[in-house]
């Protein structure tokens, strides 16, 4: 299966994505957002197949985490999920024009997120 990296300020919205995702047989990263190049840099080493990540978070904001991927040679071609609680079209539309393939919104039901990481992953 897939390795899938988690990005939550939250450690129980992390925990409760890492849950729902290795019942379905992934391998899952926790990643603590203490700054978006400590994110970064954890996503090169660990090089994951797809990326969950809140869009709002205090001192590493989500949208700079995509930004932030695209930019970098080894991180573009990364699939992402992002999770907020904005609900306007118009934000996900712009989301969605960073580079995010699929937006959920908070609270995220597990059976969604099971079923956005599946396609995402063709599985």
């Amino acid at each position: 299966m897939a390795l899938i990296a988690i990005v939550d300020d939250s450690r129980l919205a992390r925990t409760f994505s890492a849950a729902a995702l290795k019942k379905l047989g992934h391998e899952t990263v926790e990643i603590e957002p203490l700054s978006v190049f400590a994110v970064l840099a954890a996503l090169k080493e660990r090089k994951p197949d797809l990326l969950v990540v809140d869009f709002l978070m205090p001192g590493c904001p989500g949208q700079s985490v995509v930004r932030g991927c695209h930019e970098d040679p080894d991180l573009k071609d990364l699939k992402i999920v992002l999770l907020t609680a904005h609900r306007e079209e118009e934000a996900q539309q712009r989301l969605e024009n960073l580079g995010v393939q699929k937006v959920l919104h908070k609270p995220v039901d597990p059976k969604v997120l099971e079923e956005a990481v599946a396609a995402l992953l063709g599985a």
